[in-house]
């Protein structure tokens, strides 16, 4: 009988250099995800980060080269980048990095506002004590990122939160609303996160929700809830403010 032919170990060759990268992504352990979760979620934090500029290029072979990778895996990552808006597939053309329109975003960030009203409102009224529990759980894990200065991690967790709360208004039709809309300004609402006084301002309104959610307020929560995201939005647009002012 034939002994079994070992297999390939594939070997993640990544040079910050080529990519201009300013943190050190390379020395983060990746074995724990799959191949594909690991591009996936490699390219979304040098976007989210900004490290790859909105407008710029992503050369499958350059990308392939750097990751140790084929092009199979590589397109299949840049399709769920490109469902959360963040890079723009082009029909046989190289794919690009999402500008951010800000007139889009303030239109999107209204309907949030509201959506995320509706939803507080929804979830405070049907969350059980295991669900609060839980958001509870969400929350701690959410304000120890913050003073780790962990920007990535905390901006994950963040939108995971919520999602959590509008999963928790148990409305299929307004989770895929908020979901869609969502997923247009996902990039956008991390710069918001740049600034370290609107960072700080907005764990303190996430402390202040969860308080309320806990108290069982409903009015209160949905109102704490869509004002953090009014607030989130002033924030986000008046940072995309300054950079178009910057590069006129």
């Amino acid at each position: 009988m034939a002994e079994p032919v070992p297999r390939t170990r594939l070997r993640t060759r990544f040079k910050p250099v080529r990519l201009k990268l300013s943190s050190d992504l390379s020395k983060r352990p990746l074995e724990r995800m799959s191949l594909h979760d690991q591009l996936v979620a490699k390219v979304r934090e040098m976007i989210v980060d900004g490290e790859l500029e909105a407008g710029a290029a992503l050369p499958e072979r350059m990308l392939c080269e750097t990751f140790g990778v084929s092009r199979t895996p590589l397109r299949e990552a840049f399709k769920i980048l490109a469902s959360e808006g963040l890079i723009e597939l082009r029909s046989h053309r190289t794919p690009v990095i999402t500008p951010i329109n800000r007139d889009e975003i303030a239109n999107i960030f209204d309907i949030m506002v509201a959506l995320d009203g509706v939803a507080g409102a929804r979830a405070a009224a049907l969350a059980t004590d295991d669900d609060i529990a839980r958001l509870n759980a969400m929350h701690d894990r959410l304000v120890q990122l913050h003073r780790d200065a962990s920007r990535a991690a905390y901006f994950r967790l963040n939108q995971e939160i919520h999602l959590e709360i509008t999963r928790l208004a148990a409305n299929p039709s307004l989770l895929n609303i908020w979901t869609t809309m969502h997923a247009n300004i996902f990039r956008a609402r991390a710069v918001a996160n740049y600034d370290a006084q609107r960072w700080k301002e907005s764990v303190k309104e996430h402390e202040a929700f969860m308080a309320l959610l806990g108290a069982r307020d409903v009015g209160g929560f949905a109102a704490a809830l869509s004002s953090h995201t009014r607030k989130t939005g002033d924030a986000v647009l008046a940072t995309l403010q300054t950079a178009v002012a910057g590069s006129s």
